[in-house]
């Protein structure tokens, strides 16, 4: 017959092997997550935009962003290289009352489901969300995000207005205007 102690400890030799067991693939799944969506995207830099045409606009009135777009930066802005733990993206959107791009670095983390990005300056916290397709989900935290841009500053959050949820898709093509604005090359979509 098993004592007490004997038993416990079985049990709690158990308990510490499940716990070690899981500490791994939790690490991977972090790291298999960032793979997927940003190391080992489109090619080079990866890029996730939406483009709202008028009649969705039309239909959802409330939405003030027309063009939004994030994209993967080469490095960390210390020079350090970008991993599943800590990575740079660049965002930038454009609102439908105008042509000027609002835009700004963010800061990155891999969590077991789900991206956690922290924008420069103060400007919030928001979240991306891996969708079937391969596309992403934003989402404001829940204080809000502020963008700067030449026109100042743009806040979206996710109590009020139509800016709540942006479901992004892989692409290059969407994310060009806004590359050009950054680089100086023009101020239009």
């Amino acid at each position: 017959m098993r004592t007490f102690p004997n038993l416990a400890l079985g049990t709690g030799k158990a308990l510490v092997i499940s716990v070690v067991s899981v500490l791994p693939s939790n690490a991977a799944t972090s790291d298999d997550l960032y793979n997927s969506y940003f190391a080992n995207v489109l090619d080079g830099a990866p890029c996730f935009a939406r483009t709202y045409d008028e009649p969705f606009l039309k239909d959802h009135p409330a939405q003030r962003v027309r063009k939004i777009e994030i994209d993967l930066s080469k490095q960390n802005s210390d020079g350090t290289p970008n991993t599943a733990d800590r990575f740079e993206i660049g965002f930038g959107l454009m609102l439908k009352s105008g042509p000027d791009w609002y835009g700004q670095a963010a800061r990155c983390k891999t969590n077991d489901a789900d991206f956690e990005c922290f924008l420069e300056g103060d400007g919030g916290v928001f979240r991306l969300t891996p969708q079937s397709g391969g596309g992403l989900r934003l989402e404001p935290g829940d204080s809000g995000i502020a963008i700067q841009g030449g026109a100042g500053e743009v806040e979206l959050n996710d109590k009020t207005g139509g800016d709540r949820a942006f479901d992004l898709v892989q692409s290059k093509e969407e994310c060009r205007s806004a590359s050009a604005f950054f680089d100086g090359s023009n101020n239009s979509d």
